[in-house]
């Protein structure tokens, strides 16, 4: 899935690996739905960015608390939690996908 802002020229590759139904992007936001609570994705990015990861698992319910998040690749050390459902993370310009799982506490 190829996900890009209105009008930008920046680039945000967003894979669905396991258990996610649905990624939305918007002004350096990514919106993730994942009705299991536990799911993996894979990020990556024509250009440097500052993504921040909203979780939910539908459109009228977000993650209630994450119980972690992993990252495979360079950027995993780039991960901060910014509330119970959300974390940012930094993508550099065209490296190879960065895979991340993300688990609920409540799920």
């Amino acid at each position: 899935m190829l996900l890009a802002g209105c009008g930008e020229k920046l680039q945000i590759t967003a894979n669905p690996v396991k258990d996610v139904q649905t990624m939305q992007y918007q002004d350096e936001q990514l919106n993730v739905y994942c009705v299991t609570g536990i799911c993996q994705f894979e990020l990556s990015s024509n250009k440097d960015i500052t993504l921040t990861v909203n979780m939910h698992y539908s459109e009228t319910r977000s993650f209630d608390k994450i119980e972690g998040v992993s990252v495979t690749g360079s950027q995993g050390s780039t991960v901060q939690m910014l509330g119970g459902n959300r974390f940012s993370m930094a993508l550099v310009a065209n490296d190879s996908p960065t895979k991340i799982q993300v688990v609920d506490y409540y799920r």
